[in-house]
């Protein structure tokens, strides 16, 4: 059964991705003391949800999207190797980077502030994102241009997704040259 099959396919794909989220729950909540008080076995949970999706997307992006990208890459373009690899996790990682941010965010926000709704955060992110909606435009304009910036072009998007290019150069860089 080719559906069956198909759904199989996903598990190893998407299980890095879910078997790193409890651990980067852990680190992320280490650090969130200063905000949010609650001891660290109940911390940790905060935001896992948008987390999980985040890391699911890291991991497809540094395990899977990476090849997909190198072996796309024209001969002629590159034909080394390690600028193929490197090209390649750039591209992963701007695709990943754009893709995880918005969860990224909401993950953040939500161990930050674990008493506040997901819908108040993505409220909060849209009321920020109407400082670049210009105030001449009607209202109803005014807040669908807002929602679109807040989750389509996100503030912070370029230096995540930066940070998100850096990671998977280094990442994938240092399995190739191990690989060898």
């Amino acid at each position: 059964d080719e559906s069956r099959r198909s759904l199989l396919m996903l598990i190893p794909a998407l299980a890095p991705g879910v078997l790193m989220t409890p651990i980067s729950s852990v680190l992320e909540a280490c650090n969130a003391g200063h905000s949010n008080p609650e001891p660290l076995y109940r911390r940790w949970i905060r935001g896992v949800v948008p987390r999980c999706a985040r890391e699911i997307i890291f991991g497809l992006g540094l395990n899977n999207l990476t090849d997909w990208a190198e072996e796309r890459i024209p001969r002629d373009i590159c034909e080394g190797k390690v600028m193929r690899n490197a090209l390649g996790s750039m591209t992963a990682g701007v695709i990943s980077g754009y893709f995880s941010h918005v969860p990224h965010n909401l993950s953040t926000m939500k161990l930050l502030q674990p008493d506040v709704s997901y819908k108040v955060h993505v409220g909060s992110l849209i009321a920020a994102a109407k400082d670049r909606v210009p105030a001449t435009l009607s209202p109803a304009a005014r807040d669908a241009a807002a929602t679109f910036l807040a989750l389509v072009v996100p503030k912070g998007l370029g230096i995540r997704t930066t940070q998100v290019v850096g990671s998977f150069v280094l990442l994938n860089g240092i399995s190739h040259a191990l690989s060898k």
